[in-house]
């Protein structure tokens, strides 16, 4: 069963949200406000959370940053009354991967649809940024495969590539027991 978390200091909203949520098939689990989110958060893994952006002690912003300074996949959805363009680019800025209005016809379709499309999109990203970590190294020379911005990609040593990436590492040459057995006894 998924774990979708909200937080909204509204006890009926977040009773109504349950109750769509739970019959939709979720596990649901409540936060008043952003530092409460905060803290059950960092206790337990959620699939998802939908949060207000209206709260006491941590609004949804200050929620969403802090979130995302430690967990760029957890989805998040913005479920507000308060209905401005700005206030949604700016949740969305901040790290929120949709925004969903109150007021919404039939919101608890509309907010399960959004939750799984979310959920999906970061499993995507995971998916990239993993294979994207990978680094294809020739099992022969040991020269690493290199994809530049211009497009020409190129097999380059591991020194070369570093220096590609600009990353600050410093080289030195040594010799591993192995070798220096194979190659200098």
């Amino acid at each position: 069963m998924k774990e979708v978390m909200i937080a909204d200091d509204s006890r009926p909203m977040v009773n109504m949200l349950r109750y769509l949520l739970e019959s939709g098939g979720y596990s649901v689990t409540s936060a008043q406000d952003g530092d409460e989110a905060l803290m059950k958060l960092r206790g337990s893994r959620y699939d998802a959370l939908v949060t207000d952006l209206a709260m006491p002690k941590m609004n949804g912003i200050e929620l969403i940053r802090n979130i995302r300074l430690k967990d760029k996949y957890l989805p998040i959805v913005v479920l507000s009354a308060m209905e401005t363009i700005d206030t949604a680019v700016e949740a969305m800025r901040e790290g929120a991967d949709d925004f969903v209005r109150k007021s919404t016809e039939d919101l608890g379709k509309t907010l399960r649809f959004v939750i799984e499309r979310t959920m999906e999109r970061k499993k995507e990203e995971r998916r990239l940024d993993i294979y994207e970590s990978i680094l294809p190294i020739c099992m022969h020379c040991k020269k690493i495969h290199h994809k530049p911005d211009d497009g020409n990609e190129t097999w380059v040593t591991i020194e070369e590539y570093f220096d590609y990436k600009r990353s600050g590492i410093d080289f030195s040459h040594g010799i591993c027991p192995e070798c220096l057995k194979k190659y200098y006894s």
